[in-house]
């Protein structure tokens, strides 16, 4: 029989637990030490890691490494760099990457056209506050792409 697996949600804090991919229960580490195992609507309090893998043998899985991507593109779109933590934002359709693992500033793949004091602004790879704070067109996968974008803005325009 295979050991049950605790694979990390939350760094030293919260797990779930599962057996041949199946959640089985959850464990959470409790503000004054300690653990609570829930499982089969059951609660169990545990003093330490160790006393709990000893009466469930369960085996605590390494929380997973950042996604590091080398070749400069996140989710097809081209980057300035390395890029980490890869993520799309489904909602507002962008990439989002951070340029170091422990990074909290996020910036957008791709090329992108930004209003600024009415004036239409390339933009490679902008912070994503800066998206989110004013009008965007993009992204877009070439700068040819963004130009022909513009062009068709100015026109609309004259």
């Amino acid at each position: 029989m295979n050991s049950p697996i605790a694979k990390p949600i939350i760094k030293n804090k919260f797990w779930v637990v599962e057996n041949q991919g199946e959640k089985i229960a959850t464990i959470q580490a409790v503000n004054h030490g300690g653990l609570v195992y829930v499982h089969n609507d059951n609660r169990e309090f545990f003093p330490s890691v160790k006393v709990l893998k000893q009466k469930y043998n369960i085996k605590f899985s390494a929380p997973p490494k950042p996604q590091k991507n080398q070749n400069g593109k996140v989710y097809g779109f081209p980057t300035s760099g390395k890029s980490y933590n890869a993520v799309y934002d489904v909602k507002n359709r962008l990439p989002i990457y951070t340029k170091t693992e422990k990074s909290k500033s996020q910036y957008c793949a791709g090329y992108y056209l930004i209003l600024l004091n009415n004036l239409w602004v390339e933009h490679f790879c902008p912070k994503r506050i800066t998206i989110t704070r004013y009008q965007f067109c993009g992204p877009f996968r070439t700068e040819d792409d963004m130009l022909h974008k513009l062009k068709e803005i100015n026109n609309g325009k004259a």
